[in-house]
């Protein structure tokens, strides 16, 4: 009805509809936001050149949706403390997951956050996956570099190279440990950009298969490196869609589409974690933040205006308690 008052919580949960309320920081619509509250520009070492930036020495680090596979939470959450640790201004953001079939909507979603490290006038942005396993100082290492464009080298820990032997993740392909390697092409699971790439490379770029991002780059002068010396652990290879048995291919899009939707999201602090001795805290959802500071029900990057309510305990449709927003909050 127009003009009617808007239902409170109790009131929704009673039409059948407590799955859509965003009340806590696993559930399946919540996208995490964390961005330094100044927007000061930082002095730079001014015995070395640098390209100009509204922000030297800050990065912005994007997660492609937030459907976490378990154990890639908490390793990005420490390689955040690590990078700000090392004196660097780091935000983060997890972008909203547009995709209906299988990644059909990543390259529009790594396209939102190379124009959002633009606007915010970051010097680097770093982009991955959310099968992506990094270390704590996979960020640090990489923009040691100072190259527009490096990546980590992506270890798959699946089956993949046996169900796919004639495919790889590079080429050439890459063995650990053999320095900085320049490469025709590579998989994009995990990357670092200086932001001024993102000047000359129009959004079609994003789209299509890594060699096709690869092309992209070399017709504006830009080749990709891959630092060997710095593994990155993928949970799984690339999908491979186009050479998938197409009934498998559809009990493998059910199941990743239902799971998308609905499925609680995987942000457990490390195996062992005790907040009494170790650095980080997890917060009343069981979600993990390496940070005390980074852990609230809610966001304060572009999407600011997501105040952080006080949280009450309501019973949910199945009977289980959840943390909720005070009545009449929407």
């Amino acid at each position: 009805m127009f003009n009617s008052k808007p239902p409170n919580l109790e009131e929704v949960r009673a039409q059948g509809l407590g799955r859509y309320i965003m009340d806590r920081s696993t559930h399946p619509g919540y996208y995490a936001s964390s961005w330094p509250m100044t927007n000061q520009t930082l002095s730079a070492d001014k015995a070395r050149y640098r390209l100009p930036h509204l922000n030297s020495n800050s990065v912005l680090v994007v997660a492609i949706s937030n459907h976490y596979d378990e154990g890639v939470w908490w390793r990005l959450q420490n390689m955040l403390r690590y990078t700000e640790q090392h004196g660097f201004t780091v935000a983060f953001e997890e972008t909203t997951d547009m995709s209906t079939m299988p990644a059909d909507a990543i390259g529009i979603m790594r396209a939102c956050a190379a124009m959002l490290a633009l606007d915010g006038g970051f010097e680097w942005c770093f982009l991955l996956d959310t099968d992506c396993k990094v270390e704590e100082d996979t960020l640090v290492r990489l923009i040691a570099h100072d190259r527009p464009v490096v990546y980590p080298i992506a270890i798959a820990d699946d089956n993949t190279a046996d169900e796919y032997p004639s495919v790889g993740i590079s080429s050439p392909m890459l063995k650990v440990g053999t320095g900085l390697v320049p490469v025709v092409w590579s998989v994009m699971s995990c990357t670092l950009f200086n932001t001024k790439v993102f000047n000359c490379l129009a959004p079609y770029a994003w789209h299509g298969h890594d060699y096709h991002f690869a092309q992209n780059l070399a017709h504006f002068g830009h080749r990709i490196y891959v630092d060997t010396d710095t593994p990155v652990h993928l949970t799984k290879g690339p999908a491979r869609w186009p050479v998938t048995e197409w009934k498998v291919l559809l009990d493998k899009i059910g199941l990743g589409y239902e799971s998308r939707r609905n499925d609680e999201r995987h942000r457990e602090p490390p195996p062992g974690f005790d907040p009494a001795f170790s650095e980080g805290a997890v917060d009343d959802c069981g979600t993990y933040w390496a940070l005390e500071e980074w852990k609230r029900l809610g966001v304060n990057g572009p999407k600011d205006g997501n105040p952080n309510p006080s949280l009450v305990r309501v019973e949910d449709e199945d009977g289980t308690e959840r943390p909720t927003r005070e009545a009449g909050q929407s």
